[in-house]
């Protein structure tokens, strides 16, 4: 009767750490899906490159090309925050995922043009502000840059 109760006990404080071991890895952060798809439009009638750049070094990075009077999309899918930021909130980091946090270099082949963004200067595609928004569902959003005349005609000689 006594080896009863000791294993009675035994059991009884195996089932309390298991459960209190479960109560305890159970986290309350919660991360959700986030999908973001970047489109870029070249309305202009040249290719562009668009690269990664460190203007200290002069070293770019080839990211993609774009033919004339094209586009091009990117889906990103992946992980979000722990709420729903909304569509002014969630995607800035996720551009930069995509296109690393420096400075960005558009080469329009053919014209031996360039126009340099430099990274913290105004709305240019190194930040999220500059694209057109749209929310295609909950936690699913569109970022659209276009790339026009105006801007080609603001570059200058490559270097």
């Amino acid at each position: 009767m006594e080896q009863k109760t000791i294993w009675m006990h035994y059991l009884i404080i195996g089932i309390s750490i298991v459960i209190l071991s479960s109560l305890n890895s159970c986290s309350s952060e919660i991360e959700y899906k986030l999908d973001t798809d970047i489109i870029y439009k070249n309305e202009t009638n040249y290719l562009i490159r668009y690269h990664q750049y460190d203007p200290e070094d002069n070293q770019k990075v080839f990211v993609f090309e774009l033919d004339a009077n094209s586009e091009k999309k990117i889906e990103i899918r992946g992980d979000g925050g722990n709420e729903n930021q909304g569509i002014d909130n969630c995607c800035q980091g996720i551009l930069e995922g995509f296109q690393g946090n420096s400075s960005i270099l558009i080469d329009y082949e053919n014209n031996d043009k360039c126009l340099i963004y430099i990274n913290g200067e105004g709305s240019t595609t190194g930040n999220i502000s500059g694209y057109t928004s749209r929310t295609i569902s909950e936690r699913y959003y569109e970022f659209t840059y276009t790339f026009t005349e105006e801007e080609y005609n603001q570059a200058g000689n490559c270097e």
